[in-house]
């Protein structure tokens, strides 16, 4: 894999071109990486709008695209986009040529239109996966990783999970020395834990309309390791347990004990970032009992165990007992 092709569409992510340019457009022949051929090319190989700004000149057409080793489309500001017919023409020429085509991000979109979803896992950014459950339902969407491999067509999940794509592609094609000191120059470890699932922002459940659940998920929340139940939570709000369940799900979209499971993870997750504390400790506070698990819901709910988590996001200089919340 020695020639990239890269579709430049109206809108394209400069981001997604600058991981692009650090993996595949930099000579780094010094360090035994590459060298390695970049076509950036256009519908009429013309200056294209980049977002958030600026604009980028094309170095070829869309027939650029053809004897390329690797056809990559980036993500763009708008997911939904129209991909102009010229551009899905090249695409699929590419994937019927055996040529290996990737989505970066929403570039996962722009392989929606030109069908080469179909029938394959696929994901893109975790806030835009339903919207692409819509253009391409007959695609197999994976939720929780990091990039997809079909083969011959490839997605990533949202920003960073660009990066990830492309080192892993850079690994599979040219061999785990050769991405290592890639990775090892980008700084940035060759491989990433876990999914995209530890990255979501998954708020609370909307506060419920009566004010007694309210006020019931706001004394769970202050006696999350107290090991409360679903039955300690029905006698707060002075209902049988049948009454609450059906009150709880039908205010906030989940079951009282799922939602409980929720946020004691969700604080494990808190102490994990702002406190030194032991695992066993978090598993302690958090109302998850031992560290096993802890472990156990963690990998359930986001993807990965707490000490890959306290890895990636520990806040710097906390100490032992510090936490932003009930502790």
């Amino acid at each position: 894999m020695r020639t990239i092709g890269v579709l430049l569409l109206p809108g394209t992510r400069m981001f997604d071109l600058a991981v692009i340019g650090e993996v595949w457009g930099q000579d780094r022949t010094d360090s035994g990486i590459g060298p390695f051929t970049v076509r950036l090319c256009s519908p009429g190989r013309v200056r294209t709008r980049t977002s958030p700004f600026g604009d980028v000149a094309a170095t070829h057409g869309l027939a650029g695209l053809d004897g390329c080793d690797l056809v990559l489309a980036p993500g763009r500001d708008d997911p939904l986009a129209p991909v102009p017919a010229s551009a899905v023409t090249a695409l699929r020429r590419a994937h019927r040529d055996g040529r290996t085509v990737a989505g970066l991000c929403s570039g996962a979109f722009t392989l929606a239109v030109a069908g080469l979803l179909d029938g394959r896992p696929a994901t893109t950014h975790w806030r835009d996966l339903d919207t692409l459950a819509g253009v391409a339902p007959r695609a197999e969407l994976q939720r929780d990783v990091l990039y997809t491999d079909d083969g011959g067509v490839l997605t990533s999940a949202g920003v960073v999970g660009g990066l990830d794509l492309c080192l892993y592609l850079v690994r599979r094609d040219h061999g785990a020395d050769v991405a290592a000191r890639l990775a090892r120059r980008l700084v940035m470890p060759p491989a990433r834990e876990g999914g995209q699932r530890q990255y979501v922002d998954n708020p609370l459940p909307p506060s419920a309309a009566q004010p007694g659940l309210a006020s019931t998920m706001d004394w769970a929340l202050a006696r999350l390791g107290a090991g409360i139940g679903v039955e300690d939570l029905a006698g707060h709000a002075r209902m049988s347990e049948r009454t609450f369940h059906r009150e709880f799900a039908a205010a906030t979209g989940v079951t009282p004990g799922r939602w409980l499971r929720v946020q004691r993870v969700r604080y494990a997750q808190r102490l994990l970032e702002t406190t030194a504390l032991p695992v066993e400790r978090v598993a302690e506070r958090s109302g998850l009992g031992t560290a096993a698990n802890l472990r156990r819901r963690m990998r359930a709910e986001v993807g990965v165990g707490p000490d890959g988590y306290r890895r990636t996001f520990r806040a710097g200089g906390a100490t032992v007992g510090e936490c932003t919340s009930t502790c």
